[in-house]
């Protein structure tokens, strides 16, 4: 027995980025379904329409959103750097680990890790300012 087909989530991404381009109804439509978690019948209530029309609605949002990441690649750029300053901050806190665990800790070192650290968290909080 074939199970429901499963949501690709990485739409709900897409959505941050480029949703703002998409036609109010698709925007709408596509919340709802990846964000919101609603069936595609509950949608077509929502919206008056049909559940075909709301598949369809999806399926074209889903490419408009396609394209846009094809042509502009924010989203994947942004989960690259993401996943960089997360191993930039496990790295400092590496070197600052084994500087505490010196006989003589360097004062130097322990400075430099505590300034990479803040610079780390401003540009994590500067990427949740922007609503990404």
């Amino acid at each position: 027995m074939a199970g429901k087909p499963q949501k690709n989530l990485s739409y709900s991404i897409l959505l941050d980025f480029y949703g703002s381009v998409l036609t109010e109804k698709q925007r709408i439509i596509l919340t709802e379904y990846y964000d919101e978690d609603l069936s595609l019948a509950e949608i077509a209530e929502n919206m008056g329409i049909t559940r075909q029309g709301v598949r369809d609605a999806i399926k074209h949002g889903e490419a408009a959103l396609d394209e846009l990441e094809a042509k502009l690649g924010n989203a994947r750029r942004h989960t690259a750097m993401q996943r960089d300053l997360e191993r930039l901050q496990q790295l400092a806190m590496e070197v600052r680990c084994c500087n505490s665990g010196l006989y003589t800790s360097s004062p130097q070192i322990e400075k430099d890790t505590g300034e990479m650290l803040t610079i780390i968290q401003r540009l994590n909080t500067q990427e949740d300012a922007d609503g990404i």
